[in-house]
C-alpha cells in the first residue's frame, strides 16, 4: 500500500512538470502621454508561461519602480492589472498591419468607474499594446517607436 501511495505521488508530481513553462524577454518601445510632451521610454518585458497561467512583466530601463504587470489565464475573457480585473469587451478588435496584423482585444473594468482605467489593448502572444486612462497617462508599447501608429493608437482608444 505504501508503495502504491509512493507510486502515486511521483506520477502526480512528474504530470505537473511535464507542463510547458516558457519565458521570454523583449524589449518595448514606449510613449506615455499626459499632460504637455509625449514621454519616450523603453521598458523591458519578461513573459513566464506556467501551466495556462500567462504574466507579462514590463519594467523600465530607467526606473524600475516603474512596473506593470498584467496576468491572465490562456483563452480567457479577463485580464488582471493593478490588481484590478478587466473583461474583454465586445468591440471590434484592433489591428494594423505594422504589427504584423495581430488582432488586440479591448478590455474594460469589471466594474467601470467615472475616472477609471481602461480601455486596455492587450493580445496573448504580442502582450501589452496600450493602457487608456481619462484622467491620467495613457502609455502605447510598440517594439518600435513609431508616431502615426502611436496616434492611431490613441484614436482608436478613445472611440
Amino acid at each position: 500500500m505504501k508503495k502504491k501511495v509512493y507510486y502515486i505521488l511521483i506520477l502526480f508530481i512528474c504530470s505537473n512538470c511535464s507542463k510547458e513553462n516558457i519565458q521570454w524577454t523583449s524589449k518595448r518601445e514606449t510613449t506615455t502621454h499626459y499632460g504637455g510632451k509625449p514621454k519616450k521610454e523603453i521598458f523591458i518585458l519578461s513573459f513566464l508561461k506556467k501551466g495556462d497561467t500567462l504574466q507579462y512583466e514590463y519594467i523600465s530601463e530607467i526606473d524600475s519602480a516603474k512596473t506593470v504587470l498584467i496576468k491572465t489565464i490562456k483563452n480567457s475573457n479577463s485580464l488582471s492589472f493593478g490588481g484590478t480585473k478587466f473583461i474583454n469587451s465586445d468591440r471590434e478588435l484592433f489591428s494594423n498591419q505594422k504589427l504584423n496584423n495581430f488582432e488586440f482585444d479591448y478590455y474594460n473594468l469589471e466594474y467601470p468607474v467615472t475616472d477609471g482605467t481602461g480601455p486596455i489593448l492587450f493580445n496573448e502572444q504580442y502582450g501589452l499594446l496600450a493602457i487608456n486612462n481619462v484622467f491620467g497617462p495613457t502609455i502605447i508599447f510598440l517594439e518600435k517607436m513609431d508616431d502615426d501608429l502611436t496616434e492611431l493608437i490613441i484614436s482608436e482608444l478613445n472611440k
